[in-house]
């Protein structure tokens, strides 16, 4: 399955809006649903799975997000819970 298919129906069942930078527990549940295999530290799996989304991510709407301490970072939203600057017309 591709990782693109594997986060919209992980998102959908956990009733998560978006996945992003440090949402390791939605990584791992993605990657195991993607079939990827885990790789020695579990920072590399999430990286792979966010790697893949900003390769493909049909079904989602990307773009970026702030976190609490001023970091940007990348985040992958299910259409409907996408900031109306990302969605297109």
């Amino acid at each position: 399955m591709r990782t693109c298919d594997a986060a919209v129906e992980v998102l959908r069942e956990t009733r998560n809006p978006a996945v992003m930078w440090g949402d390791e527990g939605l990584c791992h549940l993605i990657a195991e649903r993607a079939g990827l295999h885990s790789v020695s530290r579990a920072w590399k799996t999430s990286d792979a799975v966010l790697r893949n989304l900003s390769r493909r991510h049909d079904g989602l709407i990307a773009g970026h997000t702030s976190l609490m301490n001023g970091r940007t970072v990348r985040c992958f939203w299910l259409p409907e819970h996408a900031p109306e600057r990302y969605r297109r017309g």
